[in-house]
């Protein structure tokens, strides 16, 4: 078993389980979701079937003593099942692209069985919707403790995240439980043991009413029928209530299931089609008043065959429909063949269909109603070949245009491969006057100046190990020392560092001697730790807040927003971004022994503001110099964030207003002696 399977699984209520084959049948009786450990074998039931038999079989329950684990939801004993299955990646879709909403309608639509897992690039949890038959029900794991959330706000949940989700077709094994020892069969084990259909998971309210919308016009028609043969109706047993179910648990909900959907049930067509050759056969056009016995078996037999047909369809519809093919990743095929399998399975349907209705016809009718059935038969093999040829035809144009857009992409790669051909020898001709000239210039390609070493850097905020103290952790009782001995601040480069010189000196020593890294180190490791000692979490908040999101660190980076004038991009010499590339603080760097002038300070708020008004997430405008600001500097800041001085009693400190309520902290750092101190806001 999975280890983290096992950790969860053992954080459910629990009680011993000594009982054998007769407890499971109690389970089974009470319709029981959740796991049954014995002997380091794990038996998951859902509803009272058991759905998987994990490191062992089920006959090693029979005298064997374990725990009984119940499940906070019916869901998670199906989805532990598939997961410990194991399954197959069917596609991959980005949510942005492909809504989980659209998946989710296409996979029940398709009867798909599997289920779906977003949990790549989401930062807020994991999130599953699990599928049996095309019916859902939806999990989330949410935040760093995990917290279990179900049903429909799972579900909300999960499609308002952004990021990469799977679809994993997985197969249920639907084991039958044996019989304890000196009973007979079904004695112990109730209806749910010894029934051989498989668990359905609750479908949605909203499917729930689309079911019975689209029957109300049948039920009329099928009342009496269901009422005069009890196996018409469709079982009634499915998952016990639950508030948070998106399979609507309710006892009304529940009832409604038995009502007749509109295909049909397996016993719903085998009635109707005993019920349609009775009639038959007693009409007085047919030459008899009594439905005649063949009639009725031929009749049954066509009805029964097209159920299989439909049965068969249903277990193999466990592929998934492409949902937008120039986005997917699917792996099962493709669309064609999903809506191929989907037609020939309707079409076996109408022949099984067809079938029954010529066999009783045939049992009771005289030659010339033989005759009608005959150009019957004629007329819908004449509308099915009509149907293929216009499959093919389509068929055909798709291959058609297939074969345009692959000669079209023949080309451009052609026309790639000759340019690429030509800048390789050029690259070449380039090496060879390298050569000759005796590789100095060569040997110089490799000695930076500092500018272009830095632009081409990018500085990373990673972590030895999660489980240890970050600053997503960061709160009163943080410690500074743990956080920054976890913390590391990794550098990747446009060339190839390790064999990098800039202006004749080591890579890697001018990188962390540069005030650029030394600055991105000190906004990350003590900064938010100076503004909680200080008391100013609340007056300095967006920051306080925006740093432990820091991923990365961009020098001489560009910021392109789009703002009510249009697009605009402003340059700055660092900008901390998210994991998803926003931005989060800009900085402007003053290296030189000269004083930080008044058009300067100005420069950088008009930078800053104008990419606050296209960038919701930034916190922070810093200026930092190694010499001073001028008057004229401080009276532009100060002017700039309300007139009221530095120490004001602002709710926010050091604040330019964008907006009525949206702006940004304008921030000035003096590094001093190898050190960095912020004098405005003053802490």
């Amino acid at each position: 078993m999975q280890a983290h399977t096992v950790e969860r699984v053992e954080s459910w209520d629990s009680r011993p389980f000594s009982g054998g084959f007769r407890e499971l049948h109690e389970l089974a009786d009470r319709e029981f979701s959740g796991a049954v450990v014995a002997d380091d074998t794990w038996l998951f039931m859902l509803n009272g079937r058991v759905v998987g038999v994990y490191e062992g079989d089920v006959e090693e329950f029979g005298d064997a003593s374990g725990t009984v684990y119940e499940a906070p939801h019916p869901s998670l004993a199906l989805l532990f099942s598939m997961q410990e299955c194991g399954g197959d990646t069917q596609a991959k879709y980005y949510t942005n692209d492909t809504p989980l909403s659209e998946a989710a309608d296409t996979l029940k639509n398709a009867n798909f069985t599997g289920y779906i897992e977003l949990s790549e690039n989401v930062l807020s949890g994991d999130y599953y919707v699990v599928y049996y038959g095309g019916r859902s029900m939806s999990a989330a794991f949410v935040g760093a403790s995990e917290e279990l959330v179900t049903g429909d706000e799972a579900f909300d949940l999960a499609d308002d995240e952004v990021g990469v989700y799977e679809v994993k077709k997985s197969p249920v094994n639907v084991t039958e439980l044996p019989e304890p020892e000196g009973e007979p069969a079904g004695a112990a084990g109730g209806a749910p043991s010894g029934d051989d259909s498989e668990p359905e998971p609750e479908e949605s309210a909203t499917d729930d009413e689309q079911s019975r919308t689209q029957s109300s016009d049948a039920e009329s028609e099928t009342a009496g029928e269901s009422a005069a043969d009890p196996t018409a109706a469709r079982s009634t047993e499915s998952p016990p209530a639950d508030d948070g179910d998106d399979a609507g648990a309710t006892p009304a909900a529940r009832a409604d299931e038995t009502e007749p959907e509109p295909t049909g049930t397996s016993e719903d067509t085998s009635a109707a089609s005993e019920e349609q050759a009775r009639a038959r056969s007693a009409d007085p056009d047919a030459g008899g008043d009594e439905p005649t016995d063949a009639a009725v078996a031929a009749a049954r037999a066509g009805s029964e065959q097209g159920v299989f047909d439909q049965e068969e369809a249903w277990r193999n519809a466990r592929s998934v429909p492409t949902i937008d093919p120039e986005k997917s990743e699917s792996t099962d095929g493709g669309a064609t063949r999903s809506k191929s399998a989907e037609s020939a399975s309707a079409e076996r349907a109408k022949q099984s269909q067809s079938s029954a209705k010529s066999a009783s016809s045939s049992a009771s009718k005289s030659t010339g109603g033989k005759s009608r059935s005959t150009v019957e038969k004629l007329k819908r093999a004449v509308k099915q070949r009509d149907a293929k040829l216009e499959e093919a035809a389509e068929r055909i144009d798709s291959l058609e245009s297939e074969r345009s857009e692959l000669r079209e992409r023949v080309e451009t790669l052609e026309a790639e491969r000759d340019d690429l051909q030509a800048r390789a020898d050029d690259l070449e001709a380039r090496l060879e006057e390298a050569a000759a000239a005796g590789g100095e210039e060569a040997a110089s390609a490799t000695d930076l100046a500092p500018a272009a070493a830095l632009s081409d850097t990018n500085l990373f905020v990673r972590y030895d190990s999660k489980g240890k103290p970050t600053l997503d952790d960061l709160g009163p009782d943080t410690d500074l020392e743990a956080v920054n001995q976890n913390l590391r601040i990794d550098h990747h480069t446009q060339f190839e560092a390790a064999e990098a010189t800039v202006d004749g000196e080591d890579y890697e020593s001018f990188l962390e001697a540069s005030a650029a890294y030394r600055f991105v180190s000190w906004a990350v490791r003590e900064l938010p730790f100076e503004i909680r000692d200080a008391g100013h979490t609340d007056g300095l908040a967006d920051i306080y807040e925006a740093l432990p999101e820091v991923d990365r660190a961009e020098l001489d980076g560009t910021v392109a927003v789009d703002t009510e004038d249009g697009a605009t991009s402003r340059t700055f010499d660092v900008v901390l971004r998210d994991r998803m590339g926003d931005p989060l603080v800009v900085a402007e760097l003053n290296a030189e022994r000269e004083p930080v002038t008044g058009e300067e300070m100005g420069a950088l708020i008009e930078d800053a503001t104008a990419v606050r008004e296209g960038a919701d997430g930034l916190s922070a405008a810093m200026y930092v110099t190694a010499s001073f600001f001028e008057p004229a500097a401080l009276e532009t800041a100060s002017e700039e964030t309300g007139g009221g001085g530095f120490l004001s009693r602002n709710d926010k400190k050091s604040f330019v207003k964008v907006g009525r309520k949206s702006g940004y902290h304008l921030c000035l750092i003096e590094d001093r002696n190898d050190a960095f101190h912020l004098t405005v806001p003053e802490l």
